[in-house]
C-alpha cells in the first residue's frame, strides 16, 4: 500500500479540482492500494466528502495559530503531518490539486524505490522538456532562514542569539542539509513528487521547527531528504512518470501523451471550463 497526499486550498474552486483529481486517481490506480490523505488549508472546517476506502483529513494548524496566516508555514505544516500519516507505507505521492493523473504510475515508483538510497523523485535536476532545473534562487532564502536574530561581540567571545533553542537546532539542521549534503535549495518541484518508504521512516517529519523559516514545503522536503543521507532524482524522461512545470503545461497534451508520462502539472487555467478541457485532453 502507498499514500497519496493532496493539499486543498481554501478557494471553493479547489473542491472541484480535488474531485477531478481523485476521479483520475481512481481511474488509473487501485483505490484499495492507496491511503488518501487530504490536507485541508481552509481557515474554517468544511465538508470534504471523499468516497475512498482509506482516507484521512488533516487540518492545517497554522490557520488557527496566527491572525495573519503564514502561507509557507501552513503548507509545510500540512505536508509534514500528511507525510507522517503515510509512515509504514511503501512510498507516498504528493499531488497539488492542479496536477492531473493520466496513466498508472505506481509500478514505476515501486521499481525506482527499490534503491534504498533514494529519498525523493520528481523533477529534480531535469525538466520533462529536457532542460536543467535551477535552484540558485533559493540560496538567498536559505541564507535568510539560517540568519540569527543578533550577533554581538563580547570582550572575549562572539555571542549569537536565536529566538529559542529549537530555532538554533533548526538553523543547524538547515545548514547541515543545505551546505554539507546537497546544493543549497536543491529540491524536487513541489507540484507533484514522490517520497520513498525509507524517507518516511527516517526523515524528521515535525513541522514545528520550520514555522517562520519562510521556506517552501518542497524545499523543506529536499532539506529533510539530504539530512537523512538520501538522494533526489528526476523521473521526467520519456516513459517516466512526471511531466511538470511550475506554471502551465510543460508541453501540449498530445506531446505529453506521446511521451508516456503519468502525472502532469499544471492544468490550472483562469477559466474553469478551459481547465476541464485540458484535463479531458490529457485523458484521451
Amino acid at each position: 500500500m502507498y499514500g497519496v497526499l493532496i493539499p486543498v486550498g481554501p478557494a471553493p474552486r479547489e473542491l472541484d479540482r480535488l474531485d477531478a483529481l481523485v476521479g483520475e486517481l481512481a481511474r488509473h490506480e487501485d483505490p484499495g492500494e492507496i491511503r488518501l490523505v487530504i490536507v485541508d488549508d481552509a481557515p474554517a472546517p468544511r465538508s470534504l466528502p471523499i468516497d475512498w476506502p482509506h482516507v484521512a483529513v488533516v487540518r492545517t494548524r497554522q490557520w488557527s495559530r496566527r491572525r495573519s496566516p503564514d502561507a509557507l508555514s501552513a503548507h509545510v505544516a500540512g505536508t509534514m503531518e500528511g507525510l507522517a500519516r503515510a509512515r509504514g507505507l511503501d512510498f507516498a505521492v504528493k499531488l497539488d490539486t492542479d496536477a492531473a493523473v493520466i496513466a498508472p504510475f505506481s509500478p514505476q515508483l515501486t521499481a525506482a524505490f527499490t534503491d534504498p538510497g533514494l529519498g525523493v523523485v520528481g523533477s529534480y535536476d531535469r525538466t520533462s522538456s529536457g532542460g536543467t532545473r535551477d535552484w540558485s534562487g533559493w540560496r538567498a532564502t536559505i541564507d535568510r532562514a539560517t540568519r540569527p536574530l543578533a550577533v554581538s561581540r563580547g570582550s572575549r567571545t562572539i555571542r549569537v542569539r536565536y529566538r529559542t533553542a529549537e530555532h538554533r537546532r533548526t538553523v543547524r539542521r538547515i545548514r547541515d542539509a543545505a551546505y554539507r549534503f546537497a546544493p543549497p535549495g536543491a529540491h524536487c518541484l513541489g507540484g507533484a513528487y514522490a517520497v520513498s518508504g525509507v524517507f518516511l521512516q527516517t526523515a524528521a517529519l515535525d513541522w514545528r521547527p520550520w514555522v517562520g523559516a519562510q521556506l517552501g514545503e518542497d524545499v523543506v522536503v529536499g532539506l529533510l531528504c539530504s539530512s537523512a543521507g538520501l538522494r533526489m532524482q528526476s523521473l521526467t524522461g520519456t516513459r517516466e512518470p512526471f511531466a511538470l512545470s511550475w506554471r502551465g503545461l510543460p508541453g501540449s497534451p498530445s506531446d505529453i501523451l506521446a511521451h508516456g508520462h503519468a502525472i502532469v502539472h499544471s492544468v490550472k487555467r483562469d477559466d474553469q471550463h478551459e481547465e476541464r478541457c485540458v484535463r479531458a485532453a490529457l485523458q484521451s
